[in-house]
């Protein structure tokens, strides 16, 4: 049996929870500044955008008649895909951000 009290490290880490998430929203306000909802649309436009181009590149290699695969369309693709890929996580982080408290987007 465990002489740890349960509560007590409940209560504890909720106290952190607290306190990380002032930590959260001081830091990040300070460095973005205020975020308001077209900031947070531009970016679901941007990863589209990202994706659509990234699809494009993909669908190149498809078209590609000769049967191999020119080095710089292998290059565009990958370039293409890590960009995407980029947009989609920064979203990601926006979003858990968003959840956990740590910004708030201005709705004006």
């Amino acid at each position: 049996m465990s002489n740890v009290d349960d509560l007590a490290v409940q209560r504890l880490m909720q106290r952190f929870e607290h306190e990380i998430v002032d930590i959260n929203r001081r830091h990040i306000g300070e460095i973005t500044g205020e975020i308001d909802k077209n900031d947070v649309l531009k970016l679901g436009e941007a990863v589209s955008i990202c994706r659509a181009n990234y699809l494009k590149s993909v669908l190149k290699v498809a078209k590609n008649d000769d049967g191999k695969l020119a080095e710089g369309l292998a290059h565009d693709v990958k370039n293409q895909r890590a960009l995407y890929e980029e947009t989609m996580l920064g979203f990601a982080a926006l979003r858990h951000a968003l959840e956990r408290g740590y910004v708030v987007v201005n709705d004006s």
